[in-house]
């Protein structure tokens, strides 16, 4: 996991341009968007934010999941793979798991954050109250 501010998103020896690329373009659209084909893509998302109880764990194997919220704020909770029990079967790169946080951290305008392939993770769980939160995810192919 990394988690920083989205100023300093090329420090990591990661090529992660095209985030900022596409950021400054300063356009939202909901659903899928084409960045690099299959190689690189984004997805443009809006939800009001949940209980953490009804949030699914994920996790992803070809791509990095990269997030960065536009409007709202969204508390993430994450779990090592390895502590996680998978519920349905890995397709189209998502698997769903049964977890319990190990980690959070709060999600909000100016910041950014990689999710690996062993960070299972939940994502839309509110902070305090109720919030519409308007993201982008990018998928970056390892």
């Amino acid at each position: 996991m990394i988690f920083d501010r989205i100023e300093n998103i090329d420090q990591y020896g990661i090529n992660l341009n095209f985030i900022l690329d596409d950021l400054n373009q300063n356009l939202f659209n909901k659903g899928k968007f084409d960045i690099d084909g299959e190689k690189c893509f984004g997805i443009g998302l809006e939800y009001d934010t949940k209980i953490s109880d009804d949030g699914l764990w994920e996790a992803h194997r070809k791509y990095l999941d990269i997030h960065v919220v536009l409007e709202g704020v969204e508390r993430i909770e994450i779990c090592d793979i390895n502590k996680s029990d998978s519920v349905k079967e890995y397709e189209d790169d998502y698997e769903l798991f049964k977890a319990v946080a190990q980690h959070s951290l709060v999600l909000s305008p100016g910041y950014f954050l990689i999710l690996f392939p062993h960070e299972v993770h939940k994502t839309g769980v509110m902070v305090d109250t109720t919030t519409f939160v308007r993201k982008k995810v990018f998928k970056n192919l390892l």
